[in-house]
């Protein structure tokens, strides 16, 4: 064993931050390759009203607790 060498723990956590790094680099190059376009919406003659947004019949989910 050398006289300087490292603690375990340390050399670990060296090696997660190192895999997290590199994790962390791949995932940014992939976010900023383009795969392709989008499509865009098609808002066709303009804003779109309330109820083509909103379906107004539909049942309402609340999301208060109830007391």
């Amino acid at each position: 064993m050398p006289l300087h060498a490292a603690p375990r723990g340390f050399v670990m956590t060296v090696a997660i931050l190192v895999a997290l790094l590199a994790g962390a680099l791949s995932l940014g190059v992939l976010s900023a390759v383009s795969f392709g376009r989008r499509e865009e919406i098609d808002l066709g003659d303009g804003d779109p009203s309330d109820e083509e947004i909103f379906d107004l019949g539909s049942p309402v989910i609340d999301l208060e607790p109830q007391r």
